[in-house]
């Protein structure tokens, strides 16, 4: 039973419908044993699922054995900055996202599930605080006011306060759901007198000169909605603030499905010098630009 279990999930190359459906199982499998911290050791024999689980993930080279450790390509799946014991959350949230894809959602970030917004603030968190550790170290050790565009459950200004106690920051959102997540993690983490969560579109932005830094992802931002927001982005950053803007340069599916579509970085560059932004750099999938 166990051998023909395997064989029907191992990969021949995406030849039928059914290697389609063993991708997921192996995607599950990840997911499952990321959860039980059993990417980097043996299940218990006894616990006939996880050890399926491992045995189809080293068959099909996601695990090594001897001991038992994620191979080079697992570890290298996580977003950048997020470690493997929190793929269990990035498998679920790209499940649920094909799910809805398949159902006819729109165009946008459509996620409703209060854990899996939570695990997406939590992960966005870590990495955009160390893509602008990276980017503008000088801004971000200065700053006292930050503006984070689509703010989620707002793991990026909590992260960003908790390191900088002299930092306030205003939180942009326009799904219901994210920002009654964003308002309860915010008080819950004791930063309700320092994080403001507005219930605003970027496009509708008209604070002036009150942010040192500013975060954008243009991935999650309508094409329309991002060239009406640049502007009001700089005209709401003091003297010498910076944007950081993640940028989505790979021409895919996913891009367009999460909202923003593909924006190639020299194509942003020139939006940003539309917009008024100077002293412009690029930094792998991210673009910044000064006032």
């Amino acid at each position: 039973m166990n051998e023909s279990f395997h064989r029907g999930l191992r990969l021949q190359g995406m030849t039928s419908f059914d290697d389609l459906v063993a991708q997921f199982w192996i995607l599950g499998a990840i997911g499952r044993l990321a959860d039980q911290d059993l990417l980097h050791r043996a299940a218990d024999p006894d616990d006939e699922m996880s050890a399926l689980s491992q045995q189809l993930l080293i068959d099909t080279g996601w695990l090594l054995t001897d001991p038992v450790r994620p191979s080079a390509g697992l570890l290298a799946a996580p977003p950048p900055g997020v470690p493997t014991s929190a793929l269990s959350g990035y498998v679920r949230e790209q499940i649920a996202r094909i799910g809805r894809f398949a159902a006819g959602s729109p165009p946008g970030w459509n996620e409703h599930d209060r854990d899996r917004i939570r695990w997406r603030g939590r992960a966005s968190g870590l990495i955009a605080q160390g893509i602008i550790e990276r980017c503008c170290p000088d801004v971000l050790q200065r700053a006292t006011g930050f503006l984070d565009v689509g703010t989620g459950a707002a793991g990026i200004a909590v992260r960003l306060c908790r390191a900088s106690p002299g930092l306030r920051a205003v939180g942009l959102e326009i799904s219901p759901a994210a920002l009654d997540v964003a308002r309860i993690d915010v008080a819950e983490a004791g930063l309700a007198d320092r994080i403001e969560i507005r219930d605003q579109s970027v496009a509708e932005l008209t604070d002036v000169e009150a942010y040192d830094l500013a975060w954008l992802p243009q991935q999650f931002i309508p094409r329309g909605e991002l060239l009406e927001a640049l502007p009001r982005v700089l005209r709401s950053l003091r003297p010498d603030g910076a944007l950081v803007m993640a940028l989505a340069t790979e021409d895919d599916l996913p891009n367009l499905v999460s909202g923003g579509g593909t924006l190639p970085a020299a194509e942003a560059v020139e939006l940003l010098e539309q917009a008024g932004f100077h002293t412009i750099s690029v930094h792998d999938m991210t673009v910044v630009g000064r006032r």
